[in-house]
């Protein structure tokens, strides 16, 4: 953290530098004091131009993959596993987490009493209304490797917690890209910002937004 750029937090810290690397210009904090819907910043050039800066994530699923790779990181991607198998997690919402929190253990020991490796092969007679939200409404995918074992006498048994993983091929062209940022820049987010920019007395304004693997299709990301 940048003393001179301090009262934004580090995300914000590294859009100014990129944005002084890029446009000649010093940033100066101003989103601070007490100030209500102010932008992050203004920079300033050296003949005197003064441009409003504004910083945040596209967010096209309104915040909600920010937020849950914030959650999960902040546990370092890993649960405490109670069985003896290790288990990956994929998790698509965060609307997930708080019941998946309470029912994973439950099924965890449960497939691995009967041997399988995926919750949706459980058998009728252990199926209940956990497992059933877990297979049929939630965005999660659970999946047990008896062949890994999920400790050692050295280390604390953990399993892995993560988003859903994505690939594809690039499109070179970017086709569909101003298609898709029009979308997103018609959401509530990019527009209260905008909002703020618009209000700034300024020579120009500068919107930098932070885009996420899960905010464009991976083609265009």
């Amino acid at each position: 953290m940048l003393e001179r750029l301090g009262g934004l937090d580090e995300v914000e810290q590294t859009a100014c530098l990129i944005a002084e690397r890029a446009l000649g210009a010093k940033a100066t904090p101003y989103d601070g004091a007490g100030r209500q819907g102010a932008v992050e910043a203004f920079l300033d050039y050296p003949d005197g131009r003064r441009g409003a800066f504004e910083v945040t994530h596209l967010a096209t699923d309104d915040g909600a993959s920010f937020q849950l790779q914030s959650l999960l990181g902040s546990e370092g991607y890993r649960w405490l596993s109670p069985g003896k198998w290790w288990w990956t997690i994929q998790i698509g919402h965060p609307r997930d987490l708080p019941r998946l929190r309470k029912v994973f253990d439950k099924i965890v020991l449960l497939c691995e009493s009967v041997g399988v490796r995926e919750p949706r092969h459980l058998p009728s007679a252990e199926t209940d209304d956990d497992v059933r939200w877990l297979v049929e409404e939630s965005s999660v995918q659970m999946r047990g490797h008896p062949n890994r074992l999920a400790t050692d006498e050295h280390r604390v048994p953990r399993s892995l917690i993560t988003q859903p993983a994505v690939g594809g091929f690039p499109d070179g062209a970017f086709n569909g890209l101003d298609e898709a940022l029009s979308a997103a820049f018609d959401t509530t987010n990019i527009q209260r910002h905008l909002a703020k920019l618009r209000r700034a007395q300024a020579d120009e304004r500068h919107l930098f937004l932070v885009v996420d693997v899960y905010d464009l299709p991976f083609t265009l990301f």
